[in-house]
């Protein structure tokens, strides 16, 4: 199986339990990859992050000009790596990716905040 997670608000607010999950990914032989949806100021930053909390997965940064591009950006991603389970904090980018196909996994904000754009760094 191919997974994908995302960074902001998946991985770096639940680091032992998301990054738990990842690991039982990879010792399980799944490909696991963690995409981030950027702003270009953030360019560059993500893997560094990521290894601070996990040495599995392939970091990738797909970049948005305004967060409302992340849904379509992370699809696209999605795509070109076959990933077919993908875990999200955002309803928008869940809601893209399983029209498409992706079993999307929403997670809950550990601030418990709803609004998607609202939650990206820019």
């Amino acid at each position: 199986m191919i997974v994908g997670f995302d960074y902001w608000q998946v991985l770096s607010h639940y680091p032992d339990r998301i990054g738990h999950l990842i690991d039982l990914h990879a010792r399980a032989g799944d490909e696991v990859h963690i995409v981030s949806a950027i702003g270009r100021s953030r360019i560059g930053t993500i893997e560094q992050e990521v290894r601070t909390i996990t040495p599995h997965g392939t970091v990738h940064e797909v970049v948005f000009r305004d967060p409302r591009e992340s849904p379509f950006l992370k699809l696209a991603k999605c795509r070109e790596l076959g990933i077919e389970v993908f875990y999200d904090d955002r309803d928008d980018v869940c809601r893209v990716l399983n029209t498409h196909g992706i079993l999307a996994l929403r997670v809950t904000r550990r601030d418990g905040s709803t609004y998607d754009l609202g939650a990206e760094r820019r």
